[in-house]
């Protein structure tokens, strides 16, 4: 899978958590897109399971924005973290 893919994976996966079209990788996942608590959790749970990752609570706290989500993703599949 290229970075390309993983982008439009990860873009994709957001978009169904939230309402705001288009999304760019500059986006804030709670200020601008609106993703609360529960949403991030969603999201965690769905690049665990659509990527094979595992990536820590504390990790994905700290990722602010679509970019930041999309960089994470990549660094873990990258390094083959499961």
């Amino acid at each position: 899978m290229n970075s390309a893919e993983i982008d439009q994976r990860v873009v994709h996966m957001i978009s169904q958590l939230c309402t705001v079209r288009p999304i760019q990788p500059k986006d804030r996942l709670r200020e601008d897109l609106g993703l609360d608590s529960v949403c991030s959790m969603e999201l965690l749970s769905m690049l665990a399971e659509e990527f094979e990752v595992d990536i820590s609570l504390e990790e994905a706290m700290a990722v602010t924005t679509v970019g930041g989500a999309i960089d994470m993703t990549r660094r873990h599949i990258e390094n083959g973290a499961h």
